[in-house]
């Protein structure tokens, strides 16, 4: 999951000579730490709490500063996650099937992006390729980035799991925790439109502390693809983003239908999985900046016997600078809808998975200085597996706190 590189002066560090220096040649270094504590609180399977951290570090070259040619950008991109008090999606405390932090994986050091972007006529054509992560670029949202739970990330209906084996499941795209190479096309004829295609090794490898990054190597060959395209609009004076687009898997898929008759497992070749996502600039303040972002997005599986997830749906709004005094602040309010296969949901018996899982996610993320923010975060999660003490799905209460450092 890669993160926006900031500029010089919102670093802990600074604009620091030698870093001038880089920078004016083209060499930008950067690390960015986020630090989270869990705890859930009440329900779910047992109380208890985690601590998670994840250092996201690396380096991009700017070719033009370089001397060599315009518009070209390399990125080198490492993460270095630990984990202290549990496993890595905390759903041993919650029995969700989604995690409840978006940067959740096992304990590792990893190469993840590393590619080159090149643009042309000032950003109409842009061109990826080397190894890449697909939910840098796909189901992105301007206002589901501010909440936590990793379900606001990659689509669950997408991808089957936001976190691939870290899970216990398949990966089928390399989303975080994991990349793969791949080639990344992006074309804008006009200001308010864009299209976009993305094309993967599919099978990125597991999310293991042995997978330094390049695992995909050792796996066998499929391919990932995902689509997309968006157009800007404005109704009411408010503007607004409407993106479409679809993902396709080369690989074979479980039938789980073929699964819960007691018969060995049945493959077949899955179908593109669609989906589409709206924001919308609800209320603005005096100078046009937002004041009130709304979002949308939903998430369909044409077969639902293949896969894990048969419907998604999320929406949520966003705060800005909710206090007058803190103009850099951000509230928000968010709810997902996890639908599964009735086949898949057979075959974890009936403790298992419900037929649905909701989430409500509270948050306030505080910038306290230009380098550090905080984010306080409260989620409610409906309906997970089954307490074996209480023979009930027990609505968990879980409280989290990231502050996040940028060098």
């Amino acid at each position: 999951m890669s993160r926006t590189l900031q500029g010089q002066d919102d670093a802990l560090i600074g604009s620091w000579n030698a870093r001038q220096k880089l920078a004016a040649q083209g060499v930008e270094p950067y690390a960015i730490l986020a630090s989270e504590a869990w705890g859930n609180v009440a329900g779910g399977l047992k109380t208890g709490a985690q601590y998670d951290q994840l250092l996201d570090f690396g380096v991009r070259l700017d070719t033009a500063k370089l001397g060599w040619w315009s518009g070209g950008n390399f990125l080198v991109q490492g993460h270095w996650v630990q984990r202290v008090g549990g496993g890595s999606c905390f759903d041993e405390y919650t029995g969700a099937f989604n995690p409840v932090s978006g940067v959740m994986a096992d304990d590792q050091i990893r190469m993840f992006n590393l590619y080159y972007r090149q643009t042309w006529h000032d950003g109409a054509v842009v061109v990826k390729f080397g190894q890449i992560a697909v939910d840098d670029d796909f189901m992105l949202s301007d206002y589901a980035g501010l909440f936590l739970n990793s379900a606001f990330g990659a689509m669950p209906s997408q991808v089957g799991t936001p976190l691939a084996t870290s899970c216990g499941n398949g990966p089928a795209f390399p989303i975080y925790s994991v990349a793969a190479p791949g080639i990344f096309l992006q074309v804008r004829p006009w200001k308010p439109f864009y299209s976009q295609l993305g094309l993967y090794y599919g099978n990125p490898g597991p999310d293991e502390a042995g997978n330094y990054g390049f695992d995909w190597i050792n796996q066998s060959y499929e391919l990932g693809l995902f689509w997309e395209s968006g157009y800007a609009y404005t109704f009411a004076k408010h503007g607004g983003t409407f993106r479409f687009g679809l993902s396709y898997h080369t690989g074979p898929m479980d039938d789980f239908n073929t699964m819960s008759a007691g018969n060995a497992p049945v493959e077949r070749q899955a179908v593109p999985n669609y989906y589409v996502v709206n924001d919308f600039q609800l209320l603005t303040d005096g100078e046009g900046k937002t004041k009130l972002g709304l979002f949308c997005r939903g998430g369909i599986t044409p077969e639902p016997d293949l896969s894990m997830v048969s419907l998604y749906v999320d929406g949520g709004l966003n705060w800005f600078a909710p206090l007058r005094s803190r103009p850099e602040d951000v509230a928000g309010v968010a709810i997902s809808y996890t639908q599964f296969g009735r086949a898949f949901r057979d075959n974890t018996g009936p403790d298992g998975i419900a037929a649905n899982e909701t989430t409500l996610e509270l948050t306030y993320k505080d910038k306290v200085t230009r380098w550090l923010t905080m984010q306080a975060d409260t989620q409610i999660l409906f309906n997970p597996v089954v307490n074996t003490d209480s023979h009930s799905r027990e609505t968990a209460v879980v409280l989290g706190l990231r502050a996040v450092v940028t060098f």
